[in-house]
């Protein structure tokens, strides 16, 4: 559980709040005096989601009849730093919600000069929302986890598995036994199979989750497997399936999630898992170097 969040956030998770955007907010409200405003507020949040979602502080007040303070104050009440942070958790939820069509829609910007540019702009965002809310205390317990385990399987389907294939191609050059897992159904399985209590499975998803994932991650975590999640919401199904979870921001400027703030998270935990692997690391990849050179793998 990041260790920013409140109690009552924390409470609202595991009291199970549902997977649509509203439930986990209806759990943090009846949990939370409000004053009338702030009734208000949520009055206009359930109304409007969209506007909840995008708009800053200040457009909501307006919106809402309230003063931009009042929104600031409401979001601290539920147990978020701020109106920011609050409206990065609903958007997560309000997204899932709409189909890739609705997505662009919402995420298009009037003023872009490039759409590339604007890409690399919302990448940036990201990055500094990755660092912001960054949970140094769950890094370290992932990484060292995976330095410890027997065994890591890596979850993951469709593009988000390029992180995952990231991870663990550069953890098994450091000699740590990590496997990526896309396929699903029947080879997902007999994956899970192998696994035991010396074992750490890592799921990859985000936006609107891979129902399997979720349910592996579960089927895991019963079986005594370390399960750990990276998604892009505390939130998130996969999040309260796993056991530990690691959350990075995915918004893009088009219909689909951007991993760039997830990859990084990943070359993060490469690095610790280089350091934690110390001697025995080392003498993996000088070894690996050398095979590079006998199969006559790379140019020059």
């Amino acid at each position: 559980m990041p260790k920013r969040l409140s109690t009552t956030v924390a409470e609202a998770l595991e009291g199970g709040a549902g997977s649509n955007g509203q439930d986990w907010l209806a759990e943090l409200v009846a949990a939370t005096q409000l004053t009338p405003k702030g009734r208000e507020l949520v009055h206009l949040i359930e109304r409007s989601p969209r506007l909840a979602a995008f708009a800053s502080a200040s457009e909501v007040a307006e919106s809402a009849g309230v003063n931009a303070a009042t929104v600031v104050r409401f979001a601290q009440a539920l147990g978020f730093r701020g109106w920011p942070h609050f409206q990065l958790h609903f958007r997560h939820h309000y997204l899932g919600s709409v189909l890739p069509s609705d997505v662009l829609r919402d995420r298009r910007r009037a003023a872009d000069p490039s759409p590339v540019e604007a890409a690399l702009e919302q990448d940036v965002e990201n990055l500094e929302a990755s660092l912001a809310s960054f949970d140094r205390v769950a890094a370290e317990l992932v990484a060292q986890l995976v330095a410890k385990a027997r065994r890591t399987l890596v979850l993951s389907s469709g593009s988000y598995s390029a992180v995952g294939l990231v991870f663990a191609h550069l953890a098994r050059f450091m000699g740590y036994d990590v496997t990526l897992e896309t396929r699903g159904g029947t080879d997902l399985v007999a994956q899970l199979g192998g696994l035991g209590a010396n074992d750490c499975l890592i799921a990859i998803s985000f936006w609107r989750l891979n129902k399997e994932v979720v349910l592996a991650t579960k089927a895991a975590r019963n079986r005594g497997v370390s399960t750990v999640a990276l998604t892009d919401s505390i939130f998130s199904p996969l999040a309260r399936a796993a056991e530990h979870a690691l959350v990075v921001p995915t918004e893009s400027t088009s219909f689909f999630q951007s991993t760039t703030a997830a990859m990084s998270m990943i070359y993060g935990l490469l690095a610790r898992l280089h350091i934690l692997g110390g001697e025995r690391v080392r003498e993996t990849i000088l070894t690996t170097q050398e095979l590079y050179g006998e199969l006559d793998v790379l140019y020059g």
